[in-house]
């Protein structure tokens, strides 16, 4: 679902990018090679895909924000609301940008791995004019 411009928190944004990262790297490190069955060479696999969400997608974003955004919280005055010191953040355009493309690129992923393995996709895609088909 795509973030309205300013709406929301972007920290529970970045919490819920954490909790994917986590949660698709615990999968990996429990199942290990069984993701990625013998037979499937430079066939797409789970595996794989997370792999490169983890290490190409997420990690980076990750590595990136959530210290430069924690530095910016802990500079937020008693009384100030987070919302309002979010916002007031000359980076939060930036980071927004980057969560909404992020959103993008995983949901390709999503399209990728649903393709390989033949069923149909849990969300579809938006559509130009932000209507989302049925």
């Amino acid at each position: 679902m795509e973030q309205k411009p300013g709406a929301g928190i972007v920290r529970e944004e970045l919490n819920s990018i954490y909790s994917l990262f986590a949660c698709t790297r615990d999968i990996l490190r429990k199942y290990g090679p069984e993701l990625a069955p013998r037979g499937r060479a430079g066939g797409v696999t789970f595996a794989g895909i997370a792999v490169e969400m983890v290490n190409t997608v997420l990690r980076p974003l990750l590595t990136k924000w959530h210290p430069a955004l924690a530095e910016w919280e802990a500079t937020r005055l008693p009384g100030t609301s987070v919302v309002v010191h979010e916002r007031g953040w000359e980076q939060i355009d930036v980071l927004r940008t980057e969560v909404a493309e992020t959103r993008h690129v995983l949901l390709d992923l999503a399209t990728e791995l649903h393709d390989a393995m033949h069923i149909e996709p849990v969300l579809s895609p938006p559509v130009p004019g932000g209507a989302r088909p049925l």
